[in-house]
């Protein structure tokens, strides 16, 4: 061996030992105990939060009340019990965060691990002993630009999405709205000039004259203006069309066959074209669960209906005529099943309607939720959404409420957390970076006090929300 080998190897040698003791010895850091904050802060009364506490401590000491941008460095959420949107739920988990992303989830059982991040100089620390984390949660049915001819309005829609991110939604679908303006807010909130969840958009609604709507939306009547709506809002960037009730079959197909031809995604609310037929022309998306139709009632039914209803919003004559396990209702389901179509139930909505006329509502209540049960049953995948503003539901608090209301369909909750995540994600196309607590998806994270797996209403105790990798201020957002 030559004397540079010696000295080469000499001072490998001495760099190993130098790191090995600096390893041993460097344990200084501080931790950071979660403290508990009233469900309460989910009205107006807002609770303490992690954010009110004093300054986070790190083992860099770089953080002030102030900074919530803990991005630049790593963010370790230990000792907490993680479920995870896919059914599963880890205790005593540990999940690390750097940049937007989640760069692992670690279980009690891999302690050199953690002892590997939590020794970073760059570490941040929370105690979350006796905590739940949930991934953010979607609302597939908000919209956040307005849907009435005329309604759009600018501190509205800023507002209602700090909302929506105040109570854990990180991402939204709005199918429907004005088209320039729905996806100015799109671009907004990705610029960061206003803070909300990530926002997949509509445009204006795509109806015929044989229906009138006080809506936002384009009349057609032909295969050649169906085409030109659709051209124009793919270069207006977005994301999907919606077909609503004044369309024949002859124009829902081309509509969806435009739209794929442009990597566009259907969503529909129907009345002249059955669930069914849209199903198997391959639509993407259908929206509400009371799918009025009279070509989802038996003939002699759909006599009466076509008789004495008022068209695509008497829910409550559909309701009192449909047969829940009839031939209609059974060969609708299997069509969405079949061609993998998703179902938003909203059912708030029709909660709101029940109540509006008690009567009535007393006795189609209990078909709404036995309509939705049925479509889980059988395989429908669901997802979760509101309707928001319309029948007064509050953007965000809404969708809590939503989660209660599937409960009530008797759906089990982890698989409702399921729905309202991992669900929307796969919907979106986006399960592979986000609607889930896995490594390398974003950090989309909500922390709660107490178990949404053995009540849903527990989604609503948060404490801490943090989106694409950022702990959000939730007070100064449900102060605005």
């Amino acid at each position: 061996m030559t004397s540079l080998d010696k000295k080469i190897l000499t001072n490998s040698i001495t760099i190993i030992l130098i790191f090995s003791i600096g390893y041993n010895i460097f344990d200084v850091f501080t931790f950071v105990k979660a403290e508990r904050i009233s469900p309460s802060n989910t009205d107006n009364s807002l609770g303490e939060s992690l954010l009110e506490l004093p300054p986070l401590k790190s083992n860099k000491a770089k953080s002030t009340q102030n900074d919530t941008d803990y991005s630049h460095n790593l963010l370790i959420l230990y000792n907490t019990n993680t479920i995870d949107g896919d059914s599963n739920v880890r205790s005593n988990s540990t999940i690390i965060t750097s940049g937007n992303k989640i760069i692992d989830v670690i279980d009690k059982d891999s302690p050199d691990k953690y002892y590997f991040y939590k020794n970073n100089t760059n570490s941040i620390l929370i105690d979350l002993s006796g905590k739940y984390i949930i991934p953010g949660l979607f609302d597939m049915h908000a919209h956040v630009a307005g849907v009435m001819k005329n309604s759009f309005n600018q501190t509205y829609s800023d507002e209602a999405l700090q909302r929506l991110l105040a109570f854990g939604i990180t991402t939204i679908r709005n199918p429907g709205g004005p088209t320039e303006l729905s996806g100015g807010l799109k671009n907004n909130v990705s610029s960061e000039k206003v803070t909300g969840p990530q926002i997949f958009t509509a445009g204006r609604l795509l109806n015929s004259p044989n229906i009138s709507i006080p809506f936002v939306e384009k009349k057609v009547n032909s295969v050649s203006e169906v085409d030109e709506e659709i051209n124009n809002q793919a270069k207006a960037g977005v994301d999907f069309i919606k077909l609503y009730v004044g369309l024949t079959p002859d124009l829902v197909k081309e509509a969806i066959d435009k739209a794929h031809s442009l990597g566009l995604k259907v969503i529909g609310h129907l009345y002249l074209t059955s669930w069914t037929e849209a199903a198997n022309d391959k639509i993407d998306f259908l929206t509400h669960g009371v799918p009025v139709s009279p070509y989802l009632l038996s003939s002699q039914n759909r006599e009466t209906f076509l008789k004495y209803g008022d068209g695509p919003f008497a829910h409550f004559l559909w309701l009192q005529l449909v047969s829940v396990n009839g031939k209609e209702i059974n060969e609708m389901i299997e069509s969405l099943v079949k061609n993998n179509v998703y179902v938003d139930p909203t059912l708030s909505v029709y909660e709101s309607m029940a109540k509006d006329d008690p009567t009535n509502g007393q006795h189609i209540w209990p078909k709404v939720l036995q309509l939705t049960k049925k479509m889980y049953d059988n395989g429908v995948k669901l997802l979760t959404g509101t309707d928001i503003p319309n029948f007064d539901l509050a953007p965000g608090k809404s969708l809590h409420h939503e989660l209660e209301l599937l409960a009530n369909a008797g759906i089990p909750t982890s698989n409702i957390i399921q729905i309202a995540t991992k669900n929307g994600a796969e919907a979106l196309g986006i399960l592979n970076y986000t609607g889930t607590i896995e490594k390398g998806k974003e950090a989309d994270l909500i922390v709660l006090s107490s178990n949404p797996v053995e009540n849903i209403s527990n989604t609503k105790s948060i404490e801490l929300i943090i989106n694409n990798g950022k702990i959000v201020n939730r007070n100064s957002l449900l102060s605005k």
